[in-house]
């Protein structure tokens, strides 16, 4: 890699380990700020990202063949390191090279080091330095599957995957066949997903944002998990859909298209990110084409605004789509490991309840509350929804044989909600469950 991209990676890695925005936003920002070319931007974007996937590993090989004259490493230094670990067992450091940058190490020991994390007699330390987590998060994938320990692993070590590139043809604008036309056209390897009806996987290494396809609305990059949210959430036709916790609208746009653009679709948000969000939902609403999605910020707590109160008892479908521990993106977001703790995920289901109770009053009656989270934990996923049951009279569990069918819902989950993750389906990890509003 050209110095300039090295210093430009090396300077987001300094920035990750002291900073908690996402890797991605502080690639966007260096990127912007000078003239890498796709190349270069491509390099520097998988050289970070192998570096915080694996950043407990390769400290954990670099201190083995660490020599008596080696010197501490710290701060921009152990950036370095990592980042010529990283290098060296990817091939593309020779250990001579890395050598000359940081002396002291046996860089040639370096791989025999790191594939004897394999030999951790632990298993949780095994979990922890192979796949680079906490050892509080390994304690807990273990936890999750303790009846099947290979499974841990196997989602561990997924997550420690590249995420592929995946979008869904807007089927207000086009279908997912005249897309993959299309893209062939603009010189992009295609295919069609297997799980999501509209998705598109694409093969071919491209800046998506820039594609004449994309500007021209005719697809949004969104992982085939989150594609399945929304069809979960089958909206009916010319129906008023809810989205409790919106963001930028992912599946907001996808509740609109799946509509047809009809009926009528409310996004909520909450300060303090509402407004640039929402701002970015409208944009992406307006090249997309649709006129049935509404953006509308909500306080934190307290009552809801009159044009969210206005929806009370009315709304077909709420999706609360929670904040979560995001344990199911965190091929997408690698450093995010390092940053939760495990204090958040006893917080998180309170919080996840509250959206639930407050946004709940809006289902009609006959209608239905779909609660959804990015993340794989009992905790924050089935707990929630069964504590919210047994507090909430009127809503009754829905299943999603009962919506897509039983083979279908089988694909995507267990026949009473969809489950899935990257070591399972290929997708990000998510979960989300239907509950029917009775009375």
């Amino acid at each position: 890699m050209a110095d300039a991209a090295r210093e430009i990676a090396l300077g987001i890695l300094a920035r990750a380990r002291t900073e908690r925005t996402h890797a991605s936003d502080l690639m966007q920002q260096a990127f912007r700020a000078t003239r890498l070319g796709p190349r270069q931007r491509r390099d520097v974007a998988e050289g970070v990202y192998a570096v915080l996937r694996a950043q407990r590993l390769l400290d954990w090989a670099l201190m083995r063949v660490a020599g008596p004259g080696a010197r501490a490493l710290d701060g921009t230094r152990r950036d370095l390191g990592r980042w010529l670990a990283s290098g060296v067992l990817a091939g593309t450091v020779t250990p001579a090279a890395a050598r000359a940058e940081l002396a002291g190490y046996d860089w040639a020991g370096l791989p025999a080091a790191a594939a004897a994390a394999g030999e951790i007699a632990d298993v949780r330390e095994r979990l922890a330095v192979t796949e680079s987590l906490p050892d509080w998060l390994a304690a807990r994938l273990l936890a999750e599957f303790a009846g099947d320990p290979g499974a841990a692993a196997r989602l561990a070590h997924a997550l420690n995957q590249r995420a592929p590139m995946i979008v869904r043809a807007n089927r207000v604008k086009t279908t997912r066949e005249a897309l993959l036309t299309r893209l062939a056209a603009e010189g992009v390897e295609a295919r069609a997903t297997s799980l999501a009806p509209d998705g598109i996987e694409l093969m071919t290494r491209v800046n998506a944002f820039g594609l004449a396809s994309f500007t021209a609305g005719d697809f949004e990059v969104q992982d085939e998990g989150s594609q399945l949210v929304a069809e979960l959430v089958a909206p009916p036709p010319r129906g008023v859909v809810v989205d409790a916790c919106a963001g930028a609208g992912g599946k907001t746009l996808h509740l609109g298209a799946l509509l047809g653009n009809k009926g009528r679709v409310v996004a909520f948000d909450v300060p303090p990110q509402a407004e640039r969000k929402l701002e970015e939902l409208r944009r992406r609403a307006r090249r997309a084409g649709l006129s049935n999605v509404e953006a509308l910020e909500v306080p934190v707590n307290g009552a809801l605004p009159p044009a969210a109160a206005r929806l009370l008892g009315k709304a077909d479908r709420v999706l609360c789509d929670a904040p979560c521990s995001g344990l199911g993106v965190l091929r997408r977001n690698p450093e995010a490991r390092w940053r939760l703790t495990e204090a958040d995920l006893e917080r998180l289901p309170g919080l996840q309840g509250s959206i639930l109770d407050r946004f709940a009053p809006l289902v009609a009656v006959g209608g239905r509350l779909i609660y959804a989270t990015c993340t794989i934990t009992r905790s924050e996923n089935d707990d929630v929804v069964a504590a919210f049951l047994a507090r909430t009279p009127g809503f009754v569990p829905m299943a999603a044989k009962e919506i897509l069918g039983t083979p279908r819902a089988l694909a995507i989950g267990d026949g009473q909600s969809l489950r899935v993750a990257p070591h399972t389906h290929g997708t990000d990890g998510f979960f989300a469950t239907v509950l029917r509003r009775t009375s």
